[in-house]
C-alpha cells in the first residue's frame, strides 16, 4: 500500500509484520496489530462520542504507550490531532483549545484533573479519559479502564488525501502565545521517508524514543518507526545514568538527541560514565534542536565509538532542511551540512539574491517538507511563508518557499554554516555577533556546561552578557574573561558574566533564553 495518510503506514506494517514488538515502554509491549486494534477502539469511542471528520481533537497526556494510542485513534477517526504539552501554563491551555476550536479532549485522569478549571473557560464538549477512576466531574465524558475490547472499533479506514490536515503543532510559546503550525499528511510521510532514508534506518532497528511527541522531531521518530516497521522504546529523560542504563538494556540503534540533553550526559555532577554500559550497538545519533559545541560533538564520538553522528538542522514549519554527512564531521564539525533529499536551501541576502560564498544571509527553504503555515494566522503565515525570491515577478505566485529567520553562511565547497537568528544578532564594539559565535568559544572552556550569550544596553555602547552553567571546580568569571581575551577575538570578550545553577528549558527541552533574561531582569 502506497501511504497516503497516516493510517497507511500502521496498516502496512500489519501487512508485513503484525506481530512484531513496534513499542516498548518499560517492561509493557505492543505490537504493531496491538497498537492497530487499540487506535481503531480509541476512534470508534470518538465516533460514537459525535466527533467527525476534520474535527480538532485535543490530546493532553504524558509521552506513554497510551499517548501512542491516543493519538493514532485520533488519526483513525479522520480528525485532526492537535498535541498539547501538559506542562503549558493554564494560560497557554486556554489559548490552544480556543484558537484551535477544539471541542473535544482525550486525556489521562491525572492530567484532566489539573484542567478541570481550563475547560470551562473553553467550548469542550466532550472528553475520553484514560484509566478513569470514577471520578468524572468533567462534563460530557467517556471513560474506559483500559478494557480495549469494551471500546467500538471501526469498520472502515477514514477517507483522505495526503494534503489534509494531519495535526497542528504549537510552538512552545515563551514570549506571548504560542502559535498553531498546520501540517499536513504529506509532511509526515515525505519527513519520515526523508529522514530515514539520509540516516540509513533499518527494518531491525531499535530507536530510542527520548524526546517529547510535542517536538516535531520527538514525533518523527514514531513516523519513522512506523516508515521502517521497526521498533521504538519510550522513554521520560530525567537523569543520565538511567538513560545510559536503557540504551545498554533495550540495545538501542538509533539515538536522537538534542544540546540540553547531551549536556547532561556529559556533566560530572551529574553522571557517572563507566564501562559497565555496553553503547557498542548504538549504530546512528542524530541531533536537532539548535548548533551543538564542537566540543560536545567530540564527547559524542569519544562515547558512541560505534555510531555515526548525524549533526541536522531544522525548522518546524518545514520539518528538516540540512543534514552534515558522518564522514564530514572531522572535517567540518562547525557545519549543519547541506540540503537532505528533496528539498533545496537558498542563502539570500536583504537584495532578494543569493549570496555568494562566506557571505550571511537568510536561508530559505523550499521543497517537499513546508507546512501549510499557521492557524488562524494569515499575517504570520505571509510574512513567513513567502515567494521563492529568485523567480521573475509576473510568476512569483508558483513557488511558497519557508524564510527561517536565521542567518547562515555556505563556504565554497557548499556547507552551511549557522550564524544566528536574525533578531537575535547583536551589534557590539563596532561589530554584528552572532550568540553562537560567543557560545561556541566558552564551550571550549573546560568547566563550562551550558552557555547563552545575550546582548544588552551599556552607558556607551551595546554589551554582551553571557551566562553560564558550570560543572564545578575552580573555575571563575575572571578566568573565564582571560580565556576569551587569550583565546577569541576582542568583539567576542563578554562585559559580564553570569552564573547560573540550572537552566530553564522550554516545554520542548531546548534552552529557554527568554526565560532566562526575564528572571535575571526581575532579580538585577
Amino acid at each position: 500500500m502506497t501511504p497516503e495518510i497516516i493510517p497507511h503506514l500502521l496498516e502496512s506494517c500489519c501487512q508485513s509484520v503484525p506481530d512484531k514488538i513496534c513499542l516498548k515502554e518499560k517492561d509493557q509491549t505492543l505490537t504493531f496489530s496491538q497498537l492497530r486494534m487499540r487506535a481503531m477502539g480509541i476512534a470508534g469511542a470518538l465516533l460514537q462520542m459525535g466527533v467527525t471528520s476534520g474535527d480538532h481533537i485535543g490530546v493532553v497526556m504524558d509521552k506513554s504507550m497510551d499517548q501512542v494510542v491516543a493519538l493514532m485513534g485520533v488519526y483513525y477517526a479522520g480528525a485532526v490531532l492537535v498535541l498539547i504539552n501538559p506542562i503549558l501554563s493554564s494560560e497557554q491551555i486556554i489559548y490552544i483549545l480556543n484558537d484551535c476550536e477544539i471541542k473535544t479532549v482525550v486525556g489521562t485522569n491525572l492530567r484532566l484533573k489539573k484542567l478541570e478549571q481550563v475547560f470551562s473557560a473553553c467550548k469542550v464538549e466532550r472528553i475520553l479519559i484514560f484509566d478513569a477512576d470514577g471520578d468524572n466531574s468533567y462534563g460530557a465524558v467517556r471513560a474506559f479502564d483500559g478494557n480495549y475490547e469494551s471500546l467500538p472499533v471501526i469498520e472502515t479506514l477514514p477517507s483522505g488525501i495526503s494534503d489534509d490536515t494531519a495535526h497542528i503543532i504549537y510552538t512552545s510559546g515563551s514570549t506571548g502565545m504560542p502559535k498553531g503550525i498546520v501540517i499536513s499528511h504529506r509532511n509526515v510521510i515525505e519527513g519520515a521517508g526523508i529522514v530515514s532514508q539520509y540516516t540509513g534506518l533499518r527494518k531491525d532497528d531499535r530507536m530510542m524514543g527520548t524526546l517529547p511527541f510535542n517536538f516535531d522531531y520527538g514525533f518523527n521518530q514514531f513516523f519513522n518507526m512506523l516508515h521502517m516497521q521497526a521498533t521504538l522504546v519510550l522513554h521520560r529523560f530525567f537523569m543520565p545514568n538511567d538513560l545510559l542504563k536503557v540504551l545498554d538494556k533495550e540495545k538501542i540503534t538509533v539515538f536522537a538527541g538534542m544540546t540540553p540533553i547531551w549536556a547532561k550526559l556529559f556533566n560530572p555532577k551529574l553522571t557517572k560514565v563507566t564501562s559497565e554500559y555496553d553503547l557498542s550497538h548504538i549504530r546512528v545519533i542524530t541531533n536537532t534542536g539548535g548548533k551543538v559545541p564542537v566540543t560536545i560533538v567530540r564527547k559524542l564520538e569519544a562515547l558512541f565509538t560505534n555510531a555515526q553522528i548525524y549533526l541536522m538542522y531544522g525548522l518546524t514549519e518545514a520539518f528538516r532542511s540540512t543534514y552534515l554527512h558522518p564522514d564530514e564531521i572531522q572535517q567540518r564539525p562547525e557545519s549543519i551540512g547541506k540540503a537532505v533529499p528533496n528539498v533545496d536551501v537558498m542563502v539570500i541576502n536583504d537584495d532578494g539574491r543569493e549570496c555568494e560564498p562566506d557571505e550571511e544571509g537568510e536561508l530559505i527553504h523550499r521543497g517537499a517538507l513546508i507546512s501549510k503555515g499557521y492557524w488562524n494566522n494569515p499575517e504570520k503565515t505571509a510574512e513567513v511563508f513567502r515567494p521563492n525570491p529568485l523567480l521573475s515577478n509576473t510568476n512569483l505566485h508558483l513557488e511558497t518557499v519557508v524564510y527561517s529567520g536565521d542567518i547562515v553562511r555556505r563556504d565554497e565547497q557548499g556547507y552551511l554554516y549557522y550564524v544566528g537568528r536574525k533578531d537575535h544578532m547583536i551589534k557590539t564594539k563596532g561589530y554584528r555577533v552572532s550568540p553562537s559565535e560567543v557560545e561556541e568559544l566558552l564551550s571550549q572552556i573546560d568547566g563550562i556546561n551550558q552557555c547563552v550569550a545575550v546582548g544588552y544596553e551599556g552607558e556607551d555602547d551595546n554589551c554582551l552578557r553571557v551566562f553560564v552553567q558550570m560543572t564545578g571546580g575552580d573555575l571563575t568569571p575572571v578566568k573565564i574573561l582571560k580565556y576569551c581575551r587569550a583565546n577569541g577575538p576582542f568583539y567576542l570578550v563578554p562585559d559580564d558574566v553570569v552564573v547560573l545553577e540550572q537552566f530553564p528549558l522550554t516545554p520542548n527541552g531546548k534552552i529557554d533564553r527568554n526565560k532566562i533574561l526575564m528572571e535575571y531582569k526581575a532579580h538585577e
